[in-house]
């Protein structure tokens, strides 16, 4: 979700406090109102093939699920649309005004509405000896996510440390492991990453990988997004423009999402909907072999950083 519209607004920053996570057996991420968990796991095959497994289900069931997550991706993206109108139209107002426009609006009441129904319309599909079974299976998969998000599981494991999250250091480049999106972008092959400097720069190229062994695709920053627009990850804490707290490549959306950094917020108030850190386009994704609709960790590779 690349925010086109707010490209040409002056960053709005919130405090970026403590983060807000509960002990992992205190908290559904299913029973979050608000945490559009199904969606998002959803979005990656893996998952998909390990639901059908899971609750027996046949072809036209498992296209009955996706086809209600992604009616919840429309709604949620038309309340982000006007989410970036809100903040484009009050672009000259203190940072706390705009905020408080956010939280007035009905973004988080639909978005919590649209979750609801997601889950209803799911329920009703599974067979009814196995309903019980969702809100434990989507717990346990949205922890596995956490877990990915927090520690490379491939067989190139990365170093966390203060200052090495989930980064690695080569002599081609920092290269951060993090959650992509699609996007409709500008030109047909292109990625966006939350920072304005990069798409009113020089619009760097990216090498971006699927899992080890995947086809690298190389695509040029020309759009600011997901979710925030001064958030680069990618460098240092020292000199990350917000969000220092954080570790280097660990995006706020993604820390955000999982572990309810800045109240689960992004850097214009609003609830954070997925933990992407990079968003590609429809030719960028095929050419990792992502279909439609597919979402994936992948590695972002930024060949102009060597320490």
């Amino acid at each position: 979700m690349p925010l086109g519209l707010l490209a040409l607004v002056p960053v709005l920053v919130l405090l970026a406090g403590d983060r807000g996570g509960v002990e992992a057996d205190e908290y559904s991420a299913y029973s979050d109102p608000k945490k559009p968990t199904i969606a998002v796991i959803l979005s990656e095959q893996q998952n998909i093939d390990q639901f059908e497994e899971h609750f027996g289900l046949s072809d036209e069931q498992v296209d009955e699920v996706l086809a209600a997550t992604r009616r919840e991706n429309r709604v949620l993206a038309q309340e982000f649309g006007e989410s970036e109108r809100v903040v484009a139209a009050n672009r000259d107002l203190p940072k706390k005004e705009v905020a408080r426009k956010i939280a007035g609006s009905d973004y988080d009441e639909k978005v919590a509405a649209a979750v609801a129904r997601t889950k209803k319309k799911i329920g009703a599909i599974l067979p009814e000896d196995q309903r019980s079974d969702l809100e434990g299976w989507v717990d346990e998969q949205w922890d596995q996510e956490v877990r990915a998000a927090t520690t490379e599981d491939s067989a190139e494991t990365f170093t966390a440390s203060s200052e090495a999250y989930t980064a690695s250091y080569y002599r081609r480049g920092l290269r951060c492991f993090v959650f992509a999106t699609q996007y409709t972008g500008h030109t047909r092959h292109e990625v966006a990453l939350p920072h304005r400097k990069l798409k009113f720069g020089s619009q760097p190229r990216v090498k971006i990988r699927r899992g080890r062994g995947g086809p690298a695709v190389w695509a040029r920053v020309k759009e600011v997004g997901p979710w925030n627009t001064y958030d680069n990850y990618w460098a240092r804490r020292k000199h990350r423009t917000m969000f220092k707290r954080l570790s280097r490549c660990e995006p706020e959306a993604q820390a955000a999402y999982y572990d309810n950094f800045n109240g689960g917020k992004d850097e214009f108030g609003r609830e954070v909907l997925n933990p992407a850190g990079v968003d590609v386009t429809r030719s960028v994704a095929r050419n990792m072999g992502l279909k439609r609709y597919q979402n994936a960790w992948v590695y972002v590779r930024f060949p102009w950083i060597h320490r």
